[in-house]
C-alpha cells in the first residue's frame, strides 16, 4: 500500500512527522497554500496533476477541505478520500485502512461512526443467535425486553434516587434524560425506612408506559418489592438472606439481584471470600425457590474505606467460582464517595466490568459531581466491548471519552518572524453598558444555557435559551442589546464558559473561573 497525503505549507513538517509513525509507505506533498483548510478539490486536482506520478494506491486530502474528492479522483485516476480533520489522527487512520473512507466526510468522523455501528452489529448478531439460559436471559416484562448476560456488553441501569419524594413530572423528566444519555433500564429507588408501596408501583407503571424500557424496583422491603413486581418491575433489587423467604412466591419470570447480606439482622460479610461463600449459598436458595434469572452483586464499595480493592476481589473470586451467573456493579457506590471527576472513574469501572463479565452497571447522578455519569458509562461500554471483541487495547478505536484532557496535539503556526505584543493582567475596572446587563446560568437537566437580559433604559426583560454560545451571542447582537465592545467581549467569554460547563456537566457561576480550585 502506497499512500499520498496532501497538506499545506504550515502543517507539512508536522504531517510528515506523524505519518512516519505508521507502518504504511507514505509520501507527503505540500501544496502552495499556508492553511490546508483553504484548499479545495479543484485546487488540489490542478496541483496534483502536474506534480505526482500515478503509482499511488490511495490519496488522502485534509479532512477540513470542503467538497467532494470525486473531482480529484476523476482527474488524477487514483482513489481519493478525505483524511482526518487533525493531522494528529493520521496514524490512527493509516493503521485502520480496512475501515471504508468517505469522499465527503472527514475520516475521523467515519471512523467514529463505524465504531458505533460495529458495536451495534455485534450486539444485534448476539441477539439473533443467543440461546437463553442462566448465563444469558431477557429482562423486561410486557415490553420489548433486552438481553443481559455474559455474552453481552454491560447494560446501564440508572437510578432515580428516593423516587417517592419526587413529583411524577420530575420522575419522567429524569427518566427521559437517563435514557437519552444511554441507559438501557431505569431503577426506581425507594426511600430508606419508609413503605411507599403504592407510590412505587405507580412510578414503575408510569415509566414503563411512557418509555417502554425495563424498570427495576430498588428496595429490600418485601411489601415494596411485591408492589413493584405487580406493576411490572423487572429486575428486582435486591434479595438477601433477610427477605428472600418472604418473597419466594413472587413470579419467577422476573430477574432478581442477590446480595451477600442479611440487612434485617445487620449482617455484612467482611472479607472477599466470605462474600463469595455467602452469595453462592444464597444462589442455591434462590434456585430452590424456582428463580432462574439470577444476578449476583458482591457489592462494589468506595476506595480506602471500606475499600474498593477488597470489593473488586469479591467479584474476581465469584467469577472464578461461578462462570455463568451475571453480576452487577453498583458504580454509584464509588463515584458518589470520591471527590474527583467521575469521567475517568466511570471509564475504568466500565472497562473492569467487561473484563470481569459484569452484566449490569447501576449508577446514579444524585450529586452534582456525578452529573453525566450515565453517558460516561454508556460511552466507555461501547469502547471497552469493541476492544474486547477486537482483542485490542482500549485505544485508537475512533471513540474517546476525553473531557478535560486531550489525546492529540495540534499544529501551531510558526512565529519566528512575527512581532510579539506582551499584555499585562486585565484591568479590573468596570463600565456598565447603557443598553443593559445579562444574567447567565446553565440548566443541565434540560441541556440548555439561559440568559436573562434586563434593560437599563426601560422595564424590558428578555429570556434567551439555547445550546450554542455562538448562536446565542449573535442573536443578542442582532437585537442591538449591546453597545460596548468590551461588553460584547465579556458576554462572549461568559457564554463560552457556560457552553463548556454544559458539555462537561460542570456547575457554572458567572464571573468565576470554571477550572479554578474548588
Amino acid at each position: 500500500m502506497k499512500v499520498l497525503l496532501v497538506t499545506g505549507r504550515l502543517a507539512g513538517k508536522f504531517v510528515k512527522k506523524v505519518a512516519s509513525q505508521s507502518d504504511i509507505y507514505v509520501d507527503v506533498i505540500e501544496l502552495p497554500v499556508s492553511v490546508a483548510a483553504f484548499l479545495s478539490p479543484e485546487i488540489i486536482a490542478k496541483q496534483l496533476k502536474s506534480k505526482i506520478s500515478r503509482d499511488y494506491d490511495l490519496i488522502l486530502i485534509p479532512g477540513l477541505v470542503r467538497g467532494d474528492t470525486s473531482l480529484i479522483e476523476d482527474e488524477i485516476k487514483i482513489p481519493t478520500f478525505k483524511g482526518p480533520k487533525y493531522a494528529s489522527d493520521i496514524p490512527m487512520i493509516l493503521n485502520n485502512l480496512e475501515v471504508p473512507l468517505s469522499k465527503i466526510y472527514p475520516a475521523d468522523h467515519i471512523f467514529k461512526k463505524s465504531g458505533i455501528e460495529e458495536y451495534q452489529r455485534f450486539v444485534s448478531q448476539l441477539e439473533k443467535t443467543i440461546v437463553e439460559n442462566t448465563r444469558n436471559f431477557k429482562i423486561g416484562r410486557g415490553i420489548k425486553p433486552i438481553y443481559v448476560g455474559l455474552n453481552f456488553p454491560p447494560r446501564i441501569l440508572a437510578e432515580i434516587v428516593d423516587a417517592p419524594k419526587l413529583t411524577l413530572e420530575k420522575i419522567l423528566s429524569i427518566a427521559k434524560y437517563f435514557i437519552e444519555s444511554g441507559a438501557s433500564m431505569i431503577d426506581v429507588g425507594a426511600v430508606l425506612g419508609e413503605d411507599n408501596s403504592n407510590k412505587l408501583g405507580e412510578i414503575v407503571s408510569l415509566i414503563k408506559e411512557k418509555f417502554s424500557v425495563p424498570v427495576s424496583i430498588d428496595s429490600l422491603l418485601p411489601s415494596e418489592i411485591e408492589a413493584g413486581v405487580e406493576a411490572g418491575a423487572d429486575p428486582i433489587l435486591s434479595l438477601d438472606y433477610g427477605n428472600i423467604n418472604e418473597l419466594k412466591q413472587i413470579t419467577k419470570d422476573v430477574a432478581v439481584v442477590l446480595l451477600p447480606t442479611n440487612v434485617k439482622e445487620g449482617y455484612l460479610p467482611k472479607t472477599a471470600q466470605e462474600r463469595v461463600e455467602s452469595l453462592l449459598g444464597l444462589y442455591k436458595v434462590a434456585e430452590r425457590f424456582g428463580f432462574e434469572k439470577i444476578i449476583a452483586d458482591p457489592l462494589l464499595e468506595s476506595p480506602i474505606n471500606p475499600g474498593l480493592a477488597k470489593s473488586l476481589a469479591s467479584y474476581y473470586f465469584f467469577r472464578q467460582s461461578n462462570e455463568s451467573v451475571p453480576m452487577m456493579f453498583g458504580v454509584g457506590n464509588v463515584t458518589e464517595f470520591m471527590d474527583v471527576d467521575s469521567v475517568g472513574v466511570n471509564g475504568l469501572l466500565a472497562s473492569l466490568a467487561v473484563e470481569l463479565g459484569v452484566s449490569i452497571l447501576l449508577t446514579t447522578e444524585h450529586s452534582v459531581k456525578t452529573r453525566r455519569s450515565v453517558y460516561e458509562l454508556a460511552r466507555t461500554v461501547i469502547m471497552a466491548f469493541l476492544a474486547y471483541k477486537k482483542e485490542k487495547p482500549l485505544k485508537d478505536l475512533g471513540l474517546s471519552l476525553f473531557k478535560s484532557k486531550s489525546k492529540i496535539e495540534y499544529v501551531e503556526p510558526s512565529i519566528e518572524k512575527v512581532e510579539i505584543i506582551e499584555t499585562d493582567i486585565a484591568e479590573e475596572s468596570y463600565t456598565s453598558d447603557p443598553e443593559g446587563y445579562f444574567k447567565i446560568w446553565v440548566n443541565h437537566e434540560e441541556g440548555q444555557i439561559y440568559i436573562l437580559f434586563k434593560s437599563s433604559r426601560s422595564d424590558r426583560e428578555l429570556m434567551f435559551r439555547g445550546l450554542s454560545a455562538e448562536s446565542l451571542g449573535k442573536r443578542i447582537i442582532s437585537l442591538g442589546l449591546i453597545s460596548r465592545l468590551d461588553h460584547a467581549l465579556y458576554l462572549g467569554r461568559e457564554l463560552s464558559k457556560a457552553e463548556t460547563c454544559l458539555l462537561l456537566g460542570k456547575s457554572y457561576v458567572q464571573d468565576i473561573n470554571i477550572f479554578g480550585e474548588e
